[in-house]
């Protein structure tokens, strides 16, 4: 019965340090999201439409409405007039949808 015991605890112990890690890793993406949507802002904002030649336009987009989905969360507004204009000036035709799973990737 002892043994049993411990078994439980040992394995209560290794559910909980489980839960903390993925607690740590889900912040450390959180921040690694947050860090490189403003680093690309920056790059669209430093480099304008140069930003564009170096990449897949699809992946581009997505990140644009991915940035937007942040920036409308923050309430970032003047990020998110930029980033409108700058993809009505550089990606005619293209809509920016806000990418829902940003807001649920930012929960606790």
């Amino acid at each position: 019965m002892y043994e049993e015991d411990d078994d439980f605890e040992f394995e209560d112990h290794l559910e909980e340090h489980s839960k903390q890690i993925q607690k740590k890793l889900k912040e450390i993406a959180k921040k690694e999201f947050v860090e490189g949507c403003y680093m690309a802002y920056n790059m669209l904002v430093s480099q304008g439409p140069k930003a564009l030649e170096s990449g897949d336009m699809g992946a581009i987009c997505k990140a644009i409405d991915r940035m937007m989905s942040l920036f409308i969360i923050q309430e970032e507004y003047e990020r998110c007039q930029f980033l409108a204009k700058y993809v009505k000036e550089n990606i005619p035709g293209y809509q920016i949808i806000p990418d829902p799973m940003v807001n649920l990737e930012l929960e606790d």
